[in-house]
């Protein structure tokens, strides 16, 4: 203890010591009704906040990916109706001018051979005629060799 006594002497310690103390818990006791108190509350204040706002935040971002998978899938059924209705459409068009084609191919087949009987027929009757004028005119000729 007396080492204690020594250092508070050599240290300039004297008897307002005691006071100074007092006067210090006193200041301690009316800051903490006044200022530290207040500070304390809103610091748990904001600290509350803070961690509830994180929360929110976790809970909007867990609904913004939920909302990002719903609309990605609803994109793709949009997308497989959309490519399934022009893919039908397709189809009956081609259907559609596929059976004109077709119609008209079997109208222009009729057409030709129509066409080819009737100038064979032609060519029949005129290959009479001029096989009857080839006689005639092989018996003119060998008229005028015999002349």
């Amino acid at each position: 203890m007396e080492t204690f006594v020594a250092i508070f002497s050599q240290l300039g310690v004297d008897s307002s010591l005691k006071y100074q103390f007092v006067i210090l818990v006193v200041v301690f006791i009316a800051a903490q009704f006044i200022f530290l108190g207040k500070l304390q509350n809103v610091l748990e204040v904001r600290e509350e906040k803070t961690i509830k706002l994180e929360n929110s935040a976790d809970d909007v971002l867990e609904k913004a990916t939920a909302m990002q998978i719903d609309y990605k899938a609803k994109i793709d059924e949009a997308h497989r109706v959309a490519l399934k209705t022009s893919t039908e459409k397709k189809q009956k068009i081609t259907q559609q001018y596929t059976e004109q084609y077709k119609q008209s191919e079997k109208e222009l087949g009729q057409l030709v051979d129509q066409s080819r009987s009737a100038f064979g027929k032609e060519i029949e009757t005129n290959k009479e005629k001029y096989l009857a004028e080839s006689e005639t005119l092989s018996n003119s000729l060998v008229q005028k060799i015999l002349q």
